[in-house]
């Protein structure tokens, strides 16, 4: 629900925050610059050496499986030492692999350590969800959640830009170093995981939790064994819709997402172009997205991200038979605004349904789906794009899946709305004992 007084009521809300979640807020801006950078310009860097779609396919694929691997241990991992610890050790481990990969050219290095950052990356950024249920209340959760989703928004916005602009400040800066090489980009890199290895501090002044996480003794419905047992049909199917609608859509990103900065350039987009595209589209998102709080309160979670989710479907459509900038750019800015504002909505709107020590699996769990639905569809995708030299198929695929995806959650969940609506009516409708 929405804190009262607008931006006031907002303000005092954050203000509400404890000491470790803004630690954890200050990691997220440091943090994910890298990820922006990497974002422009790791496949122009890939390209530079002379591999093309069908590798970046292959190695986003062996990334993402990585990511699904070591997804499956966070569940337990967090119910025992509560989500802060794999948090910094994957940060960690982020930055290690991320130096590999600016410096390496060889194909087989390169997919070693695109595993080996994958399992880093899974360790640091699927928890995100968790570390905000860690360090939060019930009260500040969903602004919380949307401040830190907006904050990796606003970092990447950063590192787009840093992506897309200092190839030609280290070209202008070392006069042996030529506008648009390899060294140029390595480079730019490099400073990108410099920057964001400074995120270690604020994770490492936040106070792991001791003992129990907390997030095993917050749980927003506590019930009685009967009740559980009642209920746990209907928990498997929001668990399994809740993760089936994160895998399609999956496969709708993972036709696109990876190859897409290499769609901007063969559009006629240059490195510093690309860049900000992706810095405005990043910008927009983590502004908007601190605005999901409020609207979800004004016109319901469900069909806020419903609409959300839907709203770059007309761009991919007109791109199918009209592939132009003019389409590409509101397009990418509509799918990651979308993704920015949705996320921790239905984060939220699942850990509500969910008891607590199910959270940390469901969260797991749709990441391993979705880590395994982008891999196979990136491998695709990568292949049809090198054979055809068109985008068309994947945009098709995208449209289609993202239409299954959205269609899946909001069918169930608004029955299930409707249900707890229903159930919870006629409990108050019952006479008091006395």
């Amino acid at each position: 629900m929405a804190p009262p007084g607008g931006i006031r009521g907002y303000a005092r809300t954050v203000r509400a925050f404890s000491r470790d979640m803004r630690l954890y807020i200050y990691f997220t801006l440091i943090g994910y610059l890298n990820i922006g950078v990497s974002q422009v310009l790791y496949n122009l860097y890939l390209n530079r050496i002379g591999l093309h779609e069908d590798f970046i396919g292959t190695f986003n694929a062996v990334n993402t499986i990585a990511i699904a691997g070591a997804a499956l241990t966070i569940g337990p991992i967090v119910n025992r030492f509560g989500p802060w610890v794999p948090v910094t050790l994957g940060f960690a481990m982020f930055c290690l692999t991320s130096t590999g990969l600016a410096l390496s050219s060889g194909m087989l290095i390169l997919l070693g350590f695109a595993a080996l950052q994958g399992i880093a990356v899974s360790f640091f950024s699927n928890p995100t969800m968790l570390m905000v249920i860690e360090y939060t209340t019930n009260e500040t959760r969903q602004h919380a959640s949307a401040i830190v989703y907006s904050s990796q928004a606003l970092a990447g916005t950063l590192g787009n830009l840093g992506g897309g602009l200092l190839p030609r400040v280290i070209v202008a800066a070392v006069p042996a170093v030529t506008a648009g090489s390899v060294s140029a980009y390595r480079a730019t890199l490099m400073i990108g995981v410099v920057v964001a290895a400074l995120g270690l501090i604020p994770l490492l002044r936040m106070r792991p939790p001791k003992g129990a996480p907390r997030g095993e003794m917050a749980g927003i419905r506590r019930q009685t064994p009967v009740e559980a047992k009642r209920e746990s049909g209907t928990r498997r199917d929001d668990f399994s819709v809740f993760i089936i609608s994160g895998g399609l859509l999956a496969v709708a990103s993972g036709a696109v997402i990876p190859f897409y900065n290499v769609y901007l350039s063969r559009l006629g987009a240059s490195t510093q172009t690309v860049g900000y595209i992706y810095a405005v589209a990043a910008l927009v998102a983590a502004v908007i997205g601190l605005t999901g709080p409020v609207v979800a309160a004004r016109f319901g979670s469900l069909r806020t991200v419903g609409v959300l989710r839907i709203s770059p479907l007309p761009f991919f459509v007109a791109m199918i038979f009209m592939p132009n900038l003019a389409l590409a750019i509101p397009a990418h800015a509509f799918r990651v605004t979308s993704i920015n504002m949705s996320w921790p909505i239905d984060s939220t709107f699942i850990a509500d349904l969910l008891p607590a020590r199910q959270r940390a699996y469901v969260f797991s769990i749709r990441s391993v789906l979705w880590n395994v639905g982008w891999a196979v569809t990136s491998i695709i995708a990568g292949r049809v794009i090198r054979a055809t030299g068109s985008y068309s198929f994947v945009f098709v695929v995208y449209c289609v899946f993202l239409v299954l995806s959205v269609g899946l959650f909001q069918i169930y969940f608004q029955r299930r709305v409707a249900e707890r609506a229903r159930d919870a009516s006629m409990a108050a409708a019952l006479p008091s004992r006395p």
